[in-house]
């Protein structure tokens, strides 16, 4: 009788978080998406994914960190279309100026190397959008990150967007909280999405040339004096721009590679590195967020799931719309 009814209490707290998770999107999920979009027509897909994924986390962690970047650059530009991993015949989102040198081609050739696969057990079934976006969220689980439902159905585009199109989605680290908040309203997200998303910069690196913009001419007030000093020696600020170009830092020295909540704790210590970061303390709503989730894991997890999940549905392609590309780095002829 006890295992009865410890069973029924499990199944219903399953559905209730599975009906949390539908409420807090308002039910506005894009027709044509759903948790078993592939079940008849490549029921192996998320398996064929999660195994490579598991294989590259594994050998390199730092990889989650660079799926995640692909998913934000892609998603905010033209919505969750794939056409950032687009190279030719046109003119790629990859080099516009916000991408330039900041996507990880080592983590697109993975996404490749997925699809490959996808291609080789189900010709023309699983898009690049959705692919990228799967990835993404099973790379964040494994290095310690929520388990987040990823509802499939995307399609891609065949054209990329244009360098000023890119500038005008990307979010610039040295914008205002204001900017910031206006950003992320122009996509359908509020406050709550901005700081939970911001925590995304918990892992991965910046170039020296972004960390530049805080050191000089003079060092920002955003930094503890310390800090800044630490990210001066690593930059090498006497040596050449040119030479700084290629040499990055982490965005997180408290735990390079994992996912937590230890953003929040280095915004409220001074110690994040984009002044974009600073910025979430210079409004009260997303200051007292900031605050919140340094001390409630648990709760960062849980909006970060939300707003991720929001994300990846801006601009989807379903249905009729869009195809789906046999290689993510080429339109379909």
């Amino acid at each position: 009788m006890a295992t009865s009814a410890l069973c029924f209490y499990l199944l219903i707290m399953s559905s209730a978080v599975c009906f949390s998770l539908s409420a807090a999107q308002n039910g506005n999920i894009p027709q044509g998406l759903a948790l078993d979009f592939y079940q008849n027509t490549c029921p192996q897909a998320r398996d064929i994914i999660k195994a490579e994924v598991l294989k590259v986390v594994t050998q390199n962690p730092s990889q989650a960190a660079g799926l995640m970047r692909i998913v934000f650059h892609d998603c905010f530009v033209q919505g969750c279309d794939a056409s950032l991993l687009l190279t030719k015949p046109m003119v790629s989102e990859q080099i516009a100026t916000p991408n330039n040198a900041s996507l990880r081609q080592s983590t697109i050739r993975i996404l490749d190397n997925i699809k490959d696969q996808l291609e080789a057990a189900c010709p023309g079934v699983v898009s690049c959008a959705d692919t990228t976006v799967l990835s993404s969220a099973i790379a964040l689980e494994l290095v310690g990150g929520p388990n987040i439902p990823v509802l499939m159905g995307r399609r891609d585009s065949q054209t990329a967007a244009s360098n000023q199109t890119v500038i005008a989605n990307i979010p610039a680290p040295q914008l205002s909280i204001s900017g910031l908040k206006q950003n992320f309203q122009n996509h359908g997200l509020d406050s709550r999405d901005l700081v939970a998303l911001s925590g995304a910069h918990t892992f991965g690196q910046a170039h020296c040339r972004v960390v530049d913009l805080q050191l000089t001419p003079t060092v920002s007030s955003d930094l503890n004096a310390g800090f800044a000093a630490n990210l001066a020696r690593i930059c090498q600020p006497n040596n050449s721009a040119q030479n700084r170009g290629g040499l990055t830092v982490h965005l997180n020295f408290l735990s390079t590679d994992v996912f937590d909540n230890s953003y929040y704790k280095n915004v409220l210590n001074k110690v994040a590195i984009f002044h974009s970061d600073a910025e979430l303390l210079n409004a009260p709503d997303t200051k007292q967020l900031v605050q919140l989730y340094a001390g409630d894991q648990a709760t960062f997890f849980q909006q970060f799931k939300l707003s991720f999940t929001k994300m990846v549905q801006l601009g989807v392609l379903t249905g009729q719309n869009g195809v789906i590309r046999t290689k993510c780095s080429v339109p379909n002829s």
